[in-house]
């Protein structure tokens, strides 16, 4: 089947009938149409080694269905068919220091929290290893992680992790274990809810625990719109995350977010009795019916947002480029990606750089920016640099001084 281009950036337009489909977190309503914005690229962690290839790479159609009873959100066009999981695709940020930090505090928080030692943990989704292969060395605990763009060795490691490259099992073929990890998956399941039952199931009455990690929804769908990706089939923000986990079985122990409020997290338990996780907060302190509310008014004016900024922000690059300002973008993450397909589909912007090398001298599908190493801005002296994500300004600011970049930094 040939694989259907790309336009040359998404366009939000009205809502059209899709598929009717009854809302995966608490299963009580349809959902509705709030947004469509037309074809997005479908690979966004796949860099091309031409730009023709990136140009001419998969795209697909979101269009946003939301749950008027719990705020939960779904892609109602995504097709399983067109999104290919494997070691292609390179989403790997631990060459940032700032995403170090993050999973040296995470690790951290859970051996603190969880009661880990002498556990058997599942990590679905587990990236390269980096949290599984401390949280065992650390605790003592033993771990099995399975990931489709995992690189490293398969099999067993020094730490107590064995590690597998691919998707990571569902319903029976799922090991015995007392904890599991799900970091960055969950909102790319076609059936969120179905994995959800199937963990709990497997523990057969015995007590368990969790630690589910999201891009939180109210940041991605309150802002421009950027990390609505279509990988991403789900988008959860702190009440309707809450509402599907307890609808699969599982206790909510406690939820926030970190990183900026980029990310949103959860800890769950089965088949325990109360306090199950240390530190925990009583039920009473997690997210109510307010924070749905808010969440519904940040639904209910997406699509305009979306729009408004899609159009500044072609303007704004537009007329740095046209100053000489030189501005680039740096990051060439899949909230990047959106943005460029977006907001500089004639490339206008003077570079593209990301700190990961695997990225230098590939092309970004959809807009077809080539990323280049951040030593590049050394001789290119941009006056602007854009970025899209606010949990690195600090990392990017210190990187800039030490290139001896002068520049103003904007946050897309």
């Amino acid at each position: 089947m040939a694989e259907p281009a790309v336009a040359a950036g998404p366009v939000a337009t009205a809502p059209d009938a899709a598929p009717p489909r009854r809302c995966d977190a608490c299963g009580e309503r349809d959902l509705s149409v709030c947004a469509d914005l037309g074809t997005l690229p479908v690979q966004c962690g796949v860099h091309w080694p031409e730009r023709a290839a990136a140009l001419a790479s998969p795209a697909g159609r979101v269009t946003l269905g939301y749950c008027p009873g719990c705020a939960y959100v779904r892609n109602l066009r995504f097709d399983p068919q067109l999104v290919v999981y494997d070691t292609t695709m390179d989403m790997n940020l631990h060459h940032s220091p700032a995403f170090q930090q993050l999973t040296a505090d995470l690790t951290a928080r859970l051996a603190a929290r969880l009661p880990l030692p002498g556990a058997r943990v599942l990590d679905l989704g587990c990236a390269q290893g980096e949290l599984l292969r401390e949280l065992c060395r650390r605790t003592g605990c033993t771990g099995t992680g399975w990931d489709p763009a995992y690189t490293g060795p398969v099999g067993a490691d020094p730490s107590g992790a064995t590690f597998h490259a691919g998707l990571p099992p569902r319903g029976d073929a799922l090991p015995d274990y007392d904890a599991f990890i799900s970091r960055h998956w969950l909102e790319h399941l076609a059936d969120p809810y179905e994995f959800l039952v199937e963990l709990r199931e497997r523990l057969a009455g015995r007590p368990g625990f969790g630690y589910l990690e999201v891009p939180d929804g109210g940041y991605d769908l309150g802002t421009a719109g950027w990390q609505v990706i279509y990988p991403h089939v789900s988008y959860f923000d702190a009440y309707s995350l809450c509402r599907i986990i307890a609808r699969a079985g599982w206790r909510v122990e406690a939820t926030g977010t970190f990183f900026s409020g980029t990310l949103r997290w959860a800890e769950v338990s089965a088949n325990q009795p109360e306090p199950a996780v240390a530190g925990a907060g009583p039920a009473g302190e997690l997210p109510g019916l307010a924070a749905r509310d808010q969440q519904l008014a940040a639904i209910r004016t997406l699509a305009a947002r979306y729009q408004a900024e899609r159009g500044r922000w072609r303007q704004v690059i537009d007329r740095l480029a046209a100053e000489g300002a030189r501005p680039v973008l740096w990051g060439a993450g899949s909230r990047s990606v959106q943005f460029l397909a977006a907001a500089d589909p004639t490339r206008q912007l003077a570079a593209v750089v990301d700190v990961n090398p695997r990225k230098w001298g590939r092309y970004l599908p959809g807009g077809g920016h080539r990323v280049d190493p951040p030593e590049q801005l050394a001789q290119l002296q941009p006056r602007t640099v854009i970025i899209t994500n606010p949990a690195y300004q600090d990392e990017i600011r210190k990187s800039l001084a030490g290139l001896g970049v002068t520049a103003e930094l904007l946050l897309a």
